[in-house]
């Protein structure tokens, strides 16, 4: 379930006690006894390393070399005992992860925890559908973004690193104006992120209501990123786009120390960030800061973040681990708006006329507190809870209205685990549920010179979500696995509209939608360690969200209906020519009915509605190549990937006026997009990334009259890493779309009076520093 992240943790933790024999009284009268027992802690006090993998479980047979050549090894339980005194610089090293230098000092204990070591994508470990198993042995679109792979490009962003998964394009249309497309999921969303369920440090990051503000986190907030792509309701509720799921901190290189960054690049990018982590024996305190200030590519996009994140762990015993988080964020943008194709061509920086002077911008401030339990109720049984409470602050002044939210809302999810036998078998149930409840006081005024005029109206909402699910995964074979997996949705929205200036019709409205069962049936063959076959079949449900059913100039569009879908899928991972290359492969098939599109008024207020039905076809393909392996050149690391995306999505049955749009392509998702990336290491310190990408051209609207064209971009990132007395250093740098070529990451669509266009940066630089400091 989930990894089991926290309960792994307590076994380690529960066994790197100073010794197991803890009841004195019982060998008082044994003097020998104690003696052996006062030399066993005087033992561990001076010499005893505790070695550990990112999930904090112990690494055996892991080895520890001093200078002098001098070897010792880990046993069962990652222990090594280390009797040499003084203070000096050890490796260690294992086969299955990554090797660190740490300097030991003999009279302090010391936990290091190894990064895992994944050449290719096979080794790539993955929770999936509650899976936490190896991507080549789990059905369904998935993939695993790891911290090395968020430092490829510049920290001010995860926009690029997401970018290189294919059939996933994370949208930027401004600075810090994103949109997630997970296969065309994008389409709903003028702004903001929907149809996708975002989840952070184990609790729900997207709102009942449907919302999720990334732009929220910083690069600090986020160590590791797992995608799954297209319907995952069976576990996670209702959403047809997929799941993000987030995980704020990596053990593997900010176990007991702390890191300084800092970072300048063009148009005024400034970023700074500290992170600290104290790890013992029965804790763990993490905490981090944050801020980051870029003026813009264009006229009045200024962004401001203030990012604080606290984390703590308490390992109570083998059983029983308790965990919190607390999380604020000071955030605000300016927003240019979209531009026709005259002012395109006149000047790509600047603003829509009206965004200045009417001070079109967000200030955001969000907390949550979140706090957990895991519980290994028996050897068969485990329990995973955790409860979060939010609060945000949402001020929103536009062109045509100015906008006030202020939301609190809370929830939990519980996933409990069995372990059983089916005909002899190992089986596991995986079964709980997630609530969810937020109270929203709404409000809209009109905008006189980027400051709040007369009410327009006012509404109370309240959006309640919980869902039920099971996933049962039954071995059949030695090699074949059925999965079999089910979730219960309810949502509901009360809209209680307090005021009402525009039409003089204030009231209670309840939007309540009928419950829906969204099953999903995975089949798994291993053929061999090299090959893998997976076919899946699964239920989409994706209900309207709050900003689609209350729109912004105060229509409530009560007659909007679910989106609902069946998506098959057909998934081949393995390896060739001994591991060098590995590939994932994904064919699918979703068939979506009640699609949800959206059309713009004169006034320019985006507005939606049904459009019918969507058949969504695609290939996606992840191949990676290991072009040197063991080398003993100086050049020690040369990777290449593919990304390879194929998507044939097209309107079926649609009728817009009189117009009829069947046939034509889905809006906003480009066809083909290639992805080509190259990392290159050297021993003495020096790496570098270069990144290509194609993406042919998008169709702006539901007419397919307007495209965005087709673009080649070219990032590189080039950085020196070097060591010095314990001190860990990396400087670095890099270029941006290098051959300043004009281009896009997301376009509004449907957009009235042609303001489709919001470009990206020319060519952009950026240099950094960051500092490490080992306790």
């Amino acid at each position: 379930m989930g990894g089991h992240f926290l309960s792994d943790q307590i076994r380690t933790f529960a066994s790197t006690g100073l010794f197991r024999v803890m009841n004195l009284r019982r060998y008082r009268k044994y003097s020998l006894s104690l003696i052996v027992a006062f030399l066993c802690c005087t033992v561990y006090a001076q010499g005893q390393m505790l070695i550990l993998d990112q999930k904090l479980e112990p690494i055996e047979a892991a080895s520890v070399t001093d200078e002098s050549g001098t070897v010792w090894v880990s046993n069962g339980e990652g222990k090594v005992q280390i009797e040499k005194p003084g203070i000096f610089e050890v490796l260690i090293q294992h086969v299955s992860h990554q090797s660190k230098k740490v300097v030991w000092n003999s009279t302090k204990s010391l936990k290091v925890i190894l990064e895992k070591r994944t050449q290719n994508l096979d080794q790539v470990v993955v929770e999936g559908f509650t899976d936490n198993d190896k991507l080549s042995k789990i059905a369904g679109g998935i993939a695993k973004i790891s911290p090395k792979d968020l430092s490829r490009f510049d920290q001010y962003a995860v926009v690029s690193t997401v970018n290189t998964i294919p059939g996933v394009q994370f949208e930027q249309r401004a600075e810090a104006s994103y949109r997630v497309s997970i296969r065309g999921s994008s389409i709903r969303s003028p702004f903001g992120v929907r149809n996708v369920k975002v989840y952070w440090n184990g609790i729900p990051f997207t709102e009942p209501g449907g919302n999720t503000f990334l732009n929220l986190l910083d690069l600090t907030n986020i160590s590791d990123i797992e995608i799954i792509k297209g319907p995952a309701g069976s576990a996670y509720g209702a959403g047809n786009g997929g799941v993000i799921k987030l995980r704020s901190t990596d053990y593997a290189s900010l176990s007991n120390a702390t890191t300084f960054s800092s970072s300048i690049g063009s148009f005024g990018a400034f970023r700074s960030s500290v992170q600290t982590n104290l790890l013992k024996e029965k804790l763990s305190l993490t905490g981090k800061y944050a801020f980051q200030d870029v003026d813009g590519f264009r006229d009045h996009n200024e962004t401001k973040r203030h990012v604080g994140e606290i984390d703590f762990l308490y390992f109570a015993n083998e059983k029983k681990t308790y965990s919190a988080s607390l999380l604020y964020s000071d955030f605000f943008y300016e927003i240019p708006g979209g531009l026709n194709p005259t002012q395109l061509e006149e000047n790509r920086r600047q603003a829509r006329p009206r965004s200045e002077p009417f001070n079109a911008s967000i200030d955001h401030q969000f907390f949550v507190a979140r706090v957990g339990q895991e519980y290994e109720i028996s050897d068969r049984f485990i329990s995973d809870f955790n409860a979060y409470y939010s609060s945000r602050n949402f001020e929103n002044p536009f062109i045509l209205d100015y906008k006030r939210d202020i939301e609190d809302g809370f929830g939990f999810r519980l996933e409990l685990e069995n372990d059983f036998r089916v005909l002899g078998r190992n089986s596991q149930l995986t079964y709980g549920t997630e609530n969810q409840f937020a109270e929203v006081r709404a409000k809209n005024f009109g905008n006189v010179g980027g400051e709040s005029d007369t009410l327009r109206f006012s509404d109370l909402l309240e959006n309640r979500l919980s869902f039920w699910f099971l996933d049962a995964k039954l071995n059949l074979g030695q090699s074949t696995k059925l999965t079999v997996g089910a979730s219960l949705n309810r949502l509901k929205y009360n809209i209680n509209r307090l005021e009402d200036e525009i039409n003089n019709s204030p009231g209670l409205v309840e939007k309540n939608f009928e419950s829906v069962l969204s099953p999903r049936v995975a089949l798994s063959h291993s053929w061999n360690e090299q090959f893998n076959t997976h076919f899946s079949i699964s239920h989409g449900y994706s209900p309207p969200t709050t900003t689609e059913v209350r729109t912004n100039e105060g229509t409530l569009n009560l007659g909007l209906a679910p989106e609902i879908g069946i998506n098959y899928e057909l998934n081949l991972r393995g390896s060739l020519f001994q591991n060098r290359l590995s590939y994932d492969i994904a064919a699918f098939m979703f068939n979506l009915d009640e699609s949800i599109t959206t059309e713009t008024d004169p006034q320019g207020v985006v507005l939606f509605r049904n459009s019918g039905q969507i058949d969504q076809q695609g290939l996606e393909a992840s191949i990676q190549w290991v072009w040197l392996k063991n080398s003993s050149l100086n050049l020690s690391r040369l990777n290449s990937k593919l990304a390879y995306t194929y998507h044939d999505f097209e309107f079926k049955d649609f009728v817009d006026g009189g117009d009829d749009l069947s046939g034509n392509a889905l809006t906003g998702t480009a066809p083909m997009v290639i992805n080509l990336l190259t990392d290159i290491e050297f021993r003495n310190g020096f790496y570098a990334n270069v990144t290509y990408r194609f993406s042919d051209r998008i169709p702006l609207n539901d007419q397919n009259t307007v495209f965005a064209d087709e673009y080649h971009l070219v990032q590189t990132r080039l950085g020196y890493n070097f060591q010095n007395k314990g001190l860990e250093y990396e400087a670095f740098g890099g270029v941006n779309n290098v051959f300043d070529i004009d281009y896009s990451l997301g376009n509004d669509l449907n957009a009235f009076g042609q303001r489709y266009f919001q470009p990206s940066p020319g060519r952009n630089v950026y240099f950094g520093f960051k500092m490490k400091i080992n306790h």
